[in-house]
């Protein structure tokens, strides 16, 4: 697939990205400090929910900034294409937010139906895990501040926001 020509973003929005990452990191190593040390299994080298996915094109544009200045090819594999041999992540600095949450109990607040849906790693937590409220990471808020960056983004770049553009498709526009 041919991406489309992804500008870096302006050091506004690339600030205003960093501190939304370094928020979600601290927020992430609070929750497993104060609620989850001893069952978070996630280290260097696992690499179970290492998969391909797609990003909006803020984040895109990001990792291949990463992948311009390392000047050398993305390694394909079944899997994310950003996973080295030793299970390490090539771009775990400028992960994509999605990457950064991965472990926890993700949650999701579903307006309509008054619910909130949970997504766990199965690794950590057992399919009948008794959460409560505050063992939840809450991602909407979080989603909601991408997706302004982003639009800010592609609407300097002249890029649709609503695009999603697949890491292999990002690592494989630098052959």
């Amino acid at each position: 697939m041919n991406i489309p020509c992804l500008p870096p973003p302006v050091d506004t929005i690339l600030t205003a990205y960093e501190h939304l990452t370094a928020e979600i990191d601290q927020r992430m190593q609070d929750l497993i400090r104060q609620r989850f040390s001893t069952l978070i299994h996630c280290r260097p080298g696992c690499s179970d929910c290492c998969i391909e996915f797609a990003v909006l094109p803020l984040e895109a544009a990001i990792l291949l900034d990463v992948l311009l200045r390392e000047k050398r090819p993305a390694r394909q594999e079944n899997r994310c294409v950003f996973l080295l041999e030793n299970g390490h992540c090539r771009v775990y600095d400028r992960r994509p937010i999605l990457c950064r949450t991965q472990g926890l109990a993700l949650a999701y607040i579903d307006a309509d139906s008054l619910t909130i849906e949970v997504s766990a790693c199965p690794i950590n937590f057992p399919e009948a895990f008794p959460f409560e409220q505050d063992d939840l990471f809450f991602m909407d808020s979080f989603n909601d501040r991408l997706a302004a960056l982003n639009l800010q983004y592609c609407r300097k770049a002249g890029l649709q926001p609503d695009c999603r553009i697949a890491l292999s498709d990002i690592a494989g526009s630098l052959r």
